[in-house]
């Protein structure tokens, strides 16, 4: 008597697997792009918290400015490094854009308060 397997069980096998990947393929890609985002998300709020922990530090030395709103000071990421603000590698946008040392984050000032941008568009 021969053993093995029929072309139906075969066939519904591939079929399975096939469902199996037609589910798995869209929640799997759909985690990964999530993770990029809030990666990207979490290094843009790093380097504002850098800019606002030099902010604090600096206080008496930002521009004082008016009217409000204004730019109280510009810094590049290469200035956060270097001061010890900041100690990550280059910075990925949400559109795979990479952020170097050259770019720049504003700390701008309106009705007394701080405000951190980063990226400048």
């Amino acid at each position: 008597m021969k053993r093995g397997f029929t072309l139906i069980e075969l066939l519904g096998v591939i079929v399975i697997l096939g469902i199996i990947g037609m589910l798995t393929v869209p929640l799997v890609s759909n985690l990964i792009k999530e993770s990029k985002e809030e990666v990207t998300d979490l290094q843009a709020k790093a380097v504002k918290d850098a800019a606002r922990n030099y902010a604090n530090a600096n206080i008496y030395s930002l521009t004082d400015c008016s009217p409000e709103p204004c730019t109280v000071k510009e810094l590049t990421i290469k200035e956060l490094k270097e001061e010890g603000y900041l100690d990550t590698a280059d910075i990925e946008g949400t559109n795979g854009q990479t952020y170097g040392d050259d770019a720049k984050v504003l700390i701008q000032k309106n009705n007394g308060k701080y405000k951190y941008v980063f990226p400048v568009e």
